[in-house]
Parts: structure tokens; sequence; C-alpha cells
């Protein structure tokens, strides 16, 4: 992973709304409906949009569209992109200045 990514993670990652959406998608394990996420966090659909889109522009999530055709609706489901990241002062400056 370079330091740009590294960022770009991070910068995902960067809310306390957005750090409960990655908890829950990784304790569910499946694909979750937008609106059971944001039942669950206890929080508003446009708001669990807004920050889904942000991990989904990082990185950590990947979103779906489902077809309802017995509702005539159009459901997104969100589901977790594996990933892993160590980081420590040293970490960070083999990241920057290769050493």
């Amino acid at each position: 992973m370079d330091v740009e990514e590294l960022a770009k993670l991070f910068d995902g990652l960067a809310h306390p709304l957005r750090l409960g959406i990655v908890a829950l998608l990784s304790r569910e394990r499946r694909p979750i409906y937008l609106n059971e996420i944001a039942k669950e966090l206890g929080i508003s659909r446009g708001l669990a949009k807004i920050h889904l889109r942000k991990l989904e522009k990082a990185g950590i999530v990947k979103s779906r569209l489902v077809i309802d055709e017995e509702k005539g609706k159009a459901l997104r489901f969100y589901e977790l992109i594996p990933f892993s990241v160590f980081v420590s002062p040293e970490s960070l400056g083999r990241w920057l200045y290769g050493d």
C-alpha cells in the first residue's frame, strides 16, 4: 500500500459513524440494505448514505443494486471489502521516505 492509498483509507475511516458502519458490516459478514444500516446505527437514511458513499469512494465498501420487482424498488446493499492496515511511526517513515 502506498502513501496515497493509506491516506485515502484513513480519510474514509475518519468519522465515528463510518467506523460504526465498518464494524457493523464486519460483524454481520453479509451485504446489508441501506435502510437496515441506518436503523441499526440509529441515524437517518440520508446520513447513512452520505457516509456509505465516502466509504465506497475510499474503497472500503462496495455496493450492489438489487431490483425488487414485487415492490417496484431498487434496493442498494453494501458489503465490506476486506482490508488490513498496521501503522506505526516507523512504517509511516518507510511509506513516505522509503527507509
